[in-house]
């Protein structure tokens, strides 16, 4: 790396976010001062349109470098995919360097204050987005992307220790946070087709490889799943710009997905429907011959139109154990397109995407104690919605979900941890309707009345904290937030 690739990322983030990147407040600066500022803003930016894939202006206004930004130079929160943005950036125009430690430093303080909603401690960029900041940290489901994105060659030991000490403080009980660290190789690589389009290209080995020739051309095979976490490092969310719907983030089914990648590589390629990719053309290399063993394919304009989730996934995977995910294989295909009537494309992604998507909630429904539940409180007037099939109302005095009698029943449980794992992540306790922790939740000893009663306990206990969330701030605020699953433990278990 050299600075003729600094001056190509210097390119591309002035034709990207000239305008965009608000520099007002260094108006009394230097000029040479002004356009440091403004690449280092600029290169945030930058980051989250690799990493979300937004609007430029959108990445742009997101910026929050000034003083006091508490060492955060970017938050973004994508409602869609339940993932909140954190970013520090660094400009260094001799493409050598790194932040120094103490800015790393103040970047994880500023990490902590932020999900401990210390907001008095930020300026007034990060304080206008202080709603959106309390959406995010009052989801249970959200994921924290944070990323150092500087123009230099790599994170000394340091630094990435503190990150790492972040990362391992903040994933106790279950993974919340990752992060990414975009350097001046990871920047560089990234810059094709983000500024123009360009179609993307892929290289793909395919083991135990066939092939299909009529009516279309289309090539099918195994895949180490190494190559295509490569594929989501190269091209992140533009891999599935053709698709009905991107890559949600490490939701519980995508958890479930890389729990496997880690635990059971060896059994990826079981477990996982796999992925189908159309391309503009496919063509198939003269190295390997007619060996089905292996063949090596050069694809063009290739679109991940079904496994997106898949894909990252196994992207997120490899970030965290590269030695595992290289273990696993995956199922790939290639749909060429080079001789389809025109629509076709269109076709094969409505249809691989309009299968009905199984979730870890359904499988309570095959559980004979939810429909005796159900009977129970129908009995007594009250409608319990355990299925998908059922026609969800707003909860009021006469209804509850599944999801609902989950949560309460966890937190009315003696057992703490089933709290905690109803306020990380709620799906993990239906996971296996046959043991432990779902057993210890919905048995024969439950009754209609013992759920409906903790279901109006924890309804009282939510409306009691939002009432007083509502009318606190900073670190009392955070409290009630964070901590509505272990009060509704402590008030609902009898002493």
């Amino acid at each position: 790396m050299s600075k003729l690739h600094v001056n190509h990322i210097k390119a591309a983030v002035e034709k990207l976010f000239a305008g965009k990147v608000d520099i007002s407040d260094m108006s009394q600066k230097p000029q040479t001062e002004k356009e440091k500022v403004f690449l280092s803003r600029g290169l945030a930016a930058y980051a989250l349109r690799v990493l979300a894939s937004v609007d430029f202006d959108i990445a742009a206004k997101s910026i929050t470098d000034g003083y006091d930004d508490n060492g955060i130079d970017a938050i973004l929160f994508d409602r869609n995919e339940k993932i909140l943005y954190l970013v520090q950036s660094k400009w260094f125009e001799s493409g050598q360097g790194e932040p120094e430690n103490g800015d790393v430093k103040k970047f994880v303080a500023g990490v902590r204050d932020l999900i401990e909603t210390k907001l008095d401690r930020f300026n007034d960029k990060v304080k206008v987005k202080e709603a959106e900041i309390i959406e995010a940290l009052s989801d249970a489901n959200v994921k924290i992307r944070i990323a150092i994105a500087f123009t230099g060659q790599s994170l000394s030991r340091h630094n990435k220790r503190d990150l790492d000490d972040l990362k391992k403080e903040l994933n106790d009980p279950s993974d919340l946070v990752n992060y990414y660290v975009f350097s001046l190789k990871e920047l560089h690589k990234s810059l094709t087709g983000s500024v123009d389009g360009k179609p993307i290209v892929l290289e793909v080995a395919l083991s135990n490889w066939g092939q299909i020739d009529e009516p279309y051309k289309a090539y099918y095979g195994m895949v180490n799943a190494a190559d295509v976490a490569h594929w989501w490092i190269d091209n992140r969310r533009r891999l599935f710009s053709e698709n009905i719907r991107s890559f949600v983030g490490l939701t519980d089914i995508n958890e479930g997905i890389v729990d496997t990648l880690k635990k059971e590589p060896q059994h990826f390629w079981y477990f996982n429907n796999g992925i189908t990719v159309l391309c503009k053309t496919v063509e198939k290399k003269p190295l390997g011959g007619g060996d089905r063993t292996a063949g090596y394919f050069h694809c063009e304009g290739a679109n991940v139109v079904n496994g997106a989730q898949t894909v990252g996934s196994i992207g997120n995977a490899f970030e965290d154990n590269t030695d595992k995910v290289t273990q696993a294989k995956v199922f790939v295909r290639l749909i060429s397109l080079a001789n389809c009537p025109d629509g076709f494309g269109q076709r094969i992604t409505k249809a691989a995407n309009t299968q009905n998507r199984i979730e870890k909630r359904d499988f309570a429904s095959l559980d004979p104690e939810q429909d005796r539940l159900k009977t129970e409180l129908l009995l007594d007037g009250k409608h319990y919605h355990y299925t998908r099939s059922d026609e969800i109302v707003t909860p009021n005095e006469s209804n509850c979900t599944l999801e609902e009698a989950t949560v309460a029943l966890a937190c009315a449980a003696p057992n703490v941890d089933l709290a905690v794992q109803a306020k990380r992540e709620v799906g993990r306790l239906w996971e296996d309707i046959s043991q432990k922790p779902y057993t210890d939740i919905f048995n024969s000893g439950v009754t209609a009345t013992k759920l409906w009663r903790a279901v109006q306990v924890m309804r009282d206990v939510n409306s009691f904290l939002k009432t007083k969330e509502l009318d606190s701030t900073s670190r009392e605020r955070s409290i009630y937030i964070h901590a509505n699953r272990f009060v509704l433990h402590l008030g609902s278990v009898k002493k």
